[in-house]
């Protein structure tokens, strides 16, 4: 994976992890927040609340007490009933009547939503709803016959017992909504007469509700909600509900909700500029590490570009840039190059000190072969002479014969030699390979065999022997020409020569391809016998031949060739039958090492010009 790429994925779960654990945090704060709030807004609104009622309650008791012991209306009600004797029925219409208007008009001077004047049996005589007047309450009559507080006992008679009774609370009953509820009762030579006042809760809680952000209700005593009002377990995502106890009214209980969606809208709110800002970091992850890839890379693919150059023969050095790092990185390959190289032009040195040594001893074995017949036949050519024999004159044209053959012999031993030893390294340039095998193979399938490179003419049949080139795309590659045309002779040779010992129709077959890592694949296949399994060990050996004239170097020279280009070779057996050569080939040429093998001080002098006979000089 490419280091942007890298970056750019670190970078990317880097924001989106931080914003994710910024983000969560964030929220779980914000919501705790909010939760206390409500928290705070509940503690706020059961305090106002209960000052507040308790403020009314005490309010409310302190108006009803003071009527039932000295007013006017309430007196004149007293000693009307107590003339009747106690029975309402007997009362005189006009007073009725009278006390009627008298009730209404208490009610609204004491800001009262309901006042009602009520005998001891429960006989409503005064009320703002006409409707209720004559009719009795049983609530209202066990009501005034709680015992009161502050009661008083005028033992002559002549006085009045005044009782009155803490607030409490009227629940919801038909249309009435819930109320304050507070009475007083006067009782007096037989005669008992109350008034019971209420006031609504609704406005009040509704009020106290909109000063402290929270929704009030009334529940009795635990039975549900009235007019609407969440019961006390109501709490759930929608809503957050809580019970608040008021022990100053006997009978209340306030039901306190706050809606979540307010807390909803904040989260999705905070959730969506959460993801803004999430956006916002990747986006500004995504440039940094673009940037930062690019100032890394840059200089990362710079050096690498500069390396493959050098290495394919750039007479330079690798230049680092981009940071130290870069540039100690830059340094630390010159230096190993420097010193790679230095170690290869060593081995290369030994090996061919070694090779030489290896080559001497074998073209030594090789001319002492000649040699023999040479002092054979001059020797016997000096007896015949010194005893002039007449046989001389008839022996010295054969002995000659022997002698000048074995000299050419041994001239193209060290004429093959010479030229092992002295094959120039390459030179390479931009090679059209397909074009280079294509001449080489339509030379070879028009004439045949060159005799002059075998010795002899070939012998083939009727249709002759067979070139052919199959070839794909391949780039151009940097090499030597000359040693490329070499290569192909020398394989495409090797194999017509081997096919024409065992075949009638001999074919060499040359395919070329591309390889991966930028190389090219050169395959020369012919139809002969293969070579022997005891040869193939030492197949590439110089001097290794089964040719009885070869002096065994071809493949040699081919090797060596393939080897200075960078390349490699290798030989199998066909499965149908005949050798298979195979040639790996960089596209860049020979690498920077192969080149500095060998350097100019060590390249081999001036071939020695050659006498008319074809033999080296001295």
């Amino acid at each position: 994976m490419p280091l942007a790429a890298r970056l750019l994925i670190a970078f990317g779960v880097v924001a989106i992890i931080a914003t994710a654990l910024v983000g969560f945090t964030l929220r779980e704060a914000s919501r705790e927040v909010v939760e206390s709030g409500y928290v705070d807004r509940f503690d706020a609104a059961h305090a106002g609340v209960r000052q507040q009622l308790a403020w009314e309650a005490e309010a409310l008791r302190g108006l009803l007490a003071p009527l039932c012991q000295h007013d006017t209306f309430v007196d004149k009600a007293h000693l009307e009933l107590y003339r009747a004797r106690g029975n309402p029925e007997a009362l005189d219409p006009g007073v009725r009547i009278s006390l009627r208007h008298q009730v209404a008009e208490q009610a609204k001077a004491l800001r009262l939503d309901e006042l009602t004047l009520v005998t001891g049996e429960g006989l409503v005589l005064g009320a703002e709803d006409v409707a209720r007047i004559g009719t009795r309450d049983g609530r209202l009559k066990a009501l005034l016959k709680e015992k009161a507080k502050g009661e008083a006992n005028d033992k002559s008679g002549k006085g009045a017992a005044v009782a009155g009774g803490a607030p409490r609370l009227r629940p919801a009953a038909g249309d009435a909504e819930p109320s304050l509820e507070v009475h007083c009762a006067r009782t007096g030579q037989g005669v008992t007469i109350g008034l019971v006042g209420t006031r609504r809760v609704g406005p009040l809680l509704e009020r106290l509700g909109a000063a402290y952000g929270v929704r009030l209700a009334t529940a009795a005593d635990g039975e549900g909600a009235a007019h609407g009002a969440p019961s006390p377990q109501a709490s759930s995502e929608a809503a957050v509900v809580r019970v608040l106890e008021l022990p100053e009214v006997q009978g209340l209980r306030v039901v306190a909700s706050v809606s979540r969606e307010p807390l909803q809208r904040a989260l999705a709110l905070l959730d969506r500029d959460i993801l803004m800002t999430g956006a916002t970091v990747l986006a500004i992850a995504t440039v940094i590490a673009v940037v930062l890839a690019r100032s890394l890379s840059r200089p990362i693919v710079a050096l690498a570009r500069e390396t493959r150059e050098v290495m394919n023969g750039a007479p330079r050095k690798v230049q680092g840039r981009g940071g130290l790092e870069i540039a100690a990185l830059a340094e630390a390959f010159n230096g190993t190059i420097d010193e790679l190289a230095a170690m290869r032009r060593r081995l290369a040195t030994a090996e061919r000190i070694a090779a030489r040594r290896e080559i001497a001893r074998q073209v030594a074995h090789e001319i002492k072969n000649p040699l023999a017949p040479i002092r054979a036949a001059v020797e016997t050519l000096r007896r015949l002479r010194a005893r002039e024999d007449p046989a001389f004159d008839e022996y010295f044209e054969e002995a000659t014969a022997t002698v000048l053959e074995e000299v050419h012999r041994i001239a193209n031993i060290v004429g093959e030699f010479t030229r092992f030893a002295r094959l120039p390294p390459p030179n390479p340039e931009p090679v059209d390979l397909l074009e280079v095998a294509r001449r080489v193979v339509t030379l070879h399938a028009a004439h045949g065999d060159d005799p002059a490179s075998s010795g002899r003419s070939l012998e083939t049949s009727a249709t002759g022997p067979r070139v052919e080139l199959s070839a794909e795309a391949v780039p151009r590659v940097s090499a030597d020409r000359d040693q490329l045309v070499q290569v192909l002779t020398n394989l495409i040779q090797n194999g017509l020569e081997a096919s024409q010992t065992t075949r009638p129709d001999p074919r060499v077959v040359v395919t070329l391809g591309p390889l991966p890592n930028g190389r090219v694949r050169i395959v020369v296949r012919d139809n002969g016998p293969g070579v022997a399994e005891e040869m193939v060990p030492r197949l590439f050996e110089p001097y290794a031949t089964t040719k009885e004239k070869g002096t065994g170097l071809g493949l040699a020279i081919v090797q060596r060739i393939v080897f200075e280009h960078g390349g490699e070779i290798s030989y199998r057996k066909a499965q149908k039958g005949g050798a298979v050569f195979e040639i790996w080939l960089p596209v860049g040429g020979p690498p920077l090492l192969e080149q500095t093998a060998r350097p100019p001080s060590e390249r081999p002098p001036e071939r020695l010009p050659e006498s008319p006979e074809g033999s080296p000089r001295p």
